[in-house]
């Protein structure tokens, strides 16, 4: 998908408001996130949309997010280089 099919999409879904899950549990956010976006399910460290990982999180979670993956493989360039650009 390209970002600009996905900045519309996202758009359009957070125009709707308030979207219950439709999963439970720790992965429900995100993968209803995936499912209203047209996102194919996955648990891969690859990103989601080409160069882009989509994260998700619950407004009231007190859960971390991990934003850098320790996969070296994933990595294009350095990650202190990805944190300063």
């Amino acid at each position: 998908m390209k970002l600009s099919e996905f900045i519309k999409k996202f758009k359009d879904l957070k125009s709707k408001g308030f979207i219950p899950s439709t999963r439970k549990g720790p992965t429900g956010v995100g993968y209803t996130l995936e499912t209203y976006l047209e996102i194919d399910e996955n648990n891969i460290s690859l990103p989601d949309l080409n160069k882009i990982e989509l994260k998700a999180h619950r407004t009231k979670s007190q859960s971390m997010i991990t934003l850098f993956t320790f996969n070296n493989k994933v990595w294009k360039i350095p990650p202190l280089e990805a944190i300063n650009n």
